[in-house]
């Protein structure tokens, strides 16, 4: 079990006081007075402050930082389950006790404690620098300090003790097989490598389709800068396959295999990508026998893709990939997609939350048609991995989303599950 934050603090003080007289103040110095110099010092006091850092998260996205520390208690920094533990305290017993910590924070620490707790209840809190007085909880009081609290989470300042609570690594890390990826996947995107069976009615031919996809997103390895800029490469790969129900045997249309290496970037709340992706096309031989006269496309393309994705909120998410290739088959180099995506995080992980999301994907040998699609139902997120499991409804139209048949235009209306990466 991990100790508390408390612990690595008392451990911290019992190592200070245990050096010589001239230096055991300079923790007490660095964290108490908020001096912002650097200090070196290999001892315990320095380890213990390093084990309390150990698990720091990135800064999150500026405005919902305090809710999210308050709604995602499993799994939180060492300091933020410090801050959250000392303002439920509060809540419950009327009081924040700081008889520990009031020797390492001045009284900026204590609109930490009294923002959180104000929040959460309308209860007393008692300033966490060692006074001995109460700031009454009203209305105006908790707004004005979670206001203040929120400010500061954004950016803390070189000296202010509220970085405690939202400190950087110190070094750059580096991760293998990394959980998550930087750039997430275009939930509306048809050609994106995830988990997915999409049952749909083509209105331009009357048949029912099956869309199929196979396939998957991974991370190689990720760098984290003490900035919380981050550089990941990842490795995807899927096959997307499409059968025929109403055909004999269920007949095997076409496939399109997909493969891509990419270097993705995290900055805050903007990630780009660039790199590679291999895409085939293949007709089935099923279909082949039903239909002895078709000439067969071998549609390839090798591209280069670059791409940028910008979260505009919490839920609100804009995007735009540009790719071009070495091609065969029909294909012409020059290919594009824009979407946009809604998704608000659910309050429970078991309840879900809703989604819609729209993309428009077009293809240099398409001229000017563009293939629109767009999707929305309910979805859940892992809240370490940020897999997305999602069900509801789906409408293309445009090209055909199997690109051997290069001249021919779907307008597919249906529904199906995804398990995106």
């Amino acid at each position: 079990m991990k100790r508390s934050t408390l612990a690595h603090l008392q451990q911290a003080v019992a190592s200070a006081l245990s050096i010589g007289p001239s230096v055991r103040l300079l923790p007490l110095l660095l964290l108490g007075l908020s001096s912002g110099r650097s200090v070196g010092v290999a001892d315990t006091f320095t380890e213990s402050w390093n084990l309390m850092r150990q698990d720091e998260q990135t800064q999150g996205t500026p405005g919902s930082y305090l809710n999210e520390v308050r709604r995602r208690q499993d799994g939180l920094p060492v300091s933020d389950r410090f801050l959250l533990e000392e303002a439920q305290q509060g809540a419950a017993g009327g009081r924040v006790a700081a008889a520990t910590v009031d020797n390492l924070f001045d009284s900026g620490a204590g609109n930490w404690l009294a923002a959180s707790a104000e929040t959460a209840s309308a209860a007393d809190v008692q300033d966490a620098a060692g006074a001995d007085t109460t700031v009454a909880a009203t209305p105006e009081s908790a707004v004005s300090a979670a206001a203040t609290a929120e400010s500061a989470l954004k950016a803390p300042a070189m000296g202010d003790p509220a970085r405690i609570f939202r400190s950087q690594p110190a070094a750059d890390s580096w991760q293998l097989l990394p959980s998550g990826l930087l750039y997430r996947t275009y939930l509306a995107g048809p050609k994106e490598p995830r988990l997915q069976l999409v049952y749909s009615r083509d209105t331009k031919n009357g048949r029912a389709v099956g869309d199929s996809t196979l396939g998957g997103r991974a991370g190689l390895f990720r760098i984290t800068d003490s900035s919380g800029d981050a550089f990941q490469l990842d490795i995807d790969g899927a096959v997307f396959a499409r059968i025929l129900p109403s055909e004999p045997s269920t007949a095997l249309e076409g496939s399109d295999y997909r493969v891509g290496l990419f270097g993705t970037w995290k900055r805050e709340t903007t990630s780009f990508k660039f790199g590679y992706a291999h895409i085939s096309s293949h007709i089935g031989d099923e279909f082949l026998e039903l239909n002895p006269g078709l000439v067969h496309v071998n549609y390839v393309r090798d591209s280069l893709v670059a791409g940028i994705s910008q979260d505009l909120t919490d839920s609100h998410r804009i995007y735009g990939e540009i790719g071009y290739a070495a091609v065969a088959g029909g294909a012409k180099p020059l290919e594009g997609q824009l979407g946009a995506e809604w998704t608000p995080r659910a309050d429970d992980v078991w309840t879900g939350a809703p989604f819609v999301a729209v993309n428009g994907i077009f293809r240099e040998e398409q001229g000017s048609n563009v293939g629109l699609n767009s999707t929305a139902g309910w979805g859940w997120q892992g809240q370490k991995t940020n897999r997305r499991l999602r069900v509801g409804a789906n409408w293309y139209n445009g090209p055909s989303l199997q690109y051997s048949f290069v001249n021919r235009w779907e307008n597919l209306v249906g529904g199906g599950i995804w398990l995106d990466f």
